[in-house]
């Protein structure tokens, strides 16, 4: 596998940097992560596309991390986010707070390795403590619920 491009390093950096800040949430982290060891990115994309249907949600989209910010063609393809959604859960979290559409639609970030593949996703319970909304918290441990079930259906 070739060397990640410097650009996607500090992307991943300053983004870490981001998920570092105080969090008022004692026990959550910012990040979901499941491993599928001995997956390739294609793999593991259709096994997580295929879990989606099963928990009542609606695949959406995937692309590569830098999809139009190089030319078509270059991008990498060892970085890839799936988008999904819940378009009834998605409308009744906007309903309570708009700030939801900073994490909505759901999106789960692949990154291949030479042993397999990660899947993460931003803890949707971690953003809602953050945004200070009680109202919010049940939708978003509900979503946090799915995210993980989703992701280790996907690693079966």
């Amino acid at each position: 596998m070739s060397q990640y491009p410097s650009w996607l390093m500090a992307l991943f950096f300053w983004f870490g940097l981001l998920l570092a800040t105080p969090s008022t949430a004692q026990d959550e982290e910012p990040l979901l992560n499941v491993f599928l060891s001995g997956k390739n990115i294609e793999q593991a994309s259709e096994l997580l596309i295929h879990a989606i249907g099963n928990y009542n949600y609606t695949f959406v989209r995937q692309q590569s991390i830098d999809s139009r910010l190089v030319p078509a063609g270059l991008e990498t393809r060892f970085v890839r986010i799936i988008y999904f959604c819940n378009f009834d859960l998605m409308s009744r979290a906007l309903a309570l707070d708009t700030r939801t559409a900073e994490f909505l639609p759901c999106r789960i970030t692949l990154l291949e390795t030479d042993k397999g593949v990660a899947l993460m996703a931003v803890n949707p319970v971690w953003v809602s403590n953050r945004l200070g909304n009680y109202r919010l918290h049940e939708h978003c441990e509900k979503m946090k619920q799915d995210y993980l079930a989703i992701m280790k259906e996907a690693a079966l």
